[in-house]
């Protein structure tokens, strides 16, 4: 159970997010990944983190930074193949999936970051 400010950071990242703000993302979940640690598993823990290294892995894309792209997938996605199934009701494997095609974008930064989305699996944001 997340406290009142962890679920603002929560959602007012997502928001940030969402928005293609990447940078205010990573910052606001920031925020929550440091007032979870020492109080919530480490697979709680990693997934947040995992969440904010996927906006980071974004924001280097939108850069054309492709070692942070390829370095930042490799990280993310060993922290959120264990919450693959949801983390705080967040469609964990739609991200993964929507964001598996930027590691290899790195040629031709083709791809358009702000068109993914995170998504609930239980409620419409």
């Amino acid at each position: 159970m997340l406290t009142k400010q962890q679920s603002d950071w929560l959602d007012i990242g997502i928001e940030h997010f969402n928005e293609g703000r990447f940078w205010h993302a990573h910052e606001d979940w920031e925020a929550l990944w440091i007032s979870l640690k020492g109080n919530a598993s480490k697979e709680l823990i990693d997934g947040v983190q995992g969440i904010i290294q996927i906006a980071a892995m974004l924001l280097n894309h939108q850069r054309k930074k492709a070692r942070g792209v390829v370095s930042l997938w490799a990280k993310s996605s060993a922290k959120l193949t264990p919450v693959i199934d949801g983390l705080f009701d967040l469609d964990i494997a739609g991200l993964y999936a929507e964001c598996e095609p930027f590691h290899l974008d790195v040629d031709s930064f083709s791809l358009n970051p702000v068109s993914v989305k995170i998504r609930f699996l239980n409620r419409k944001i």
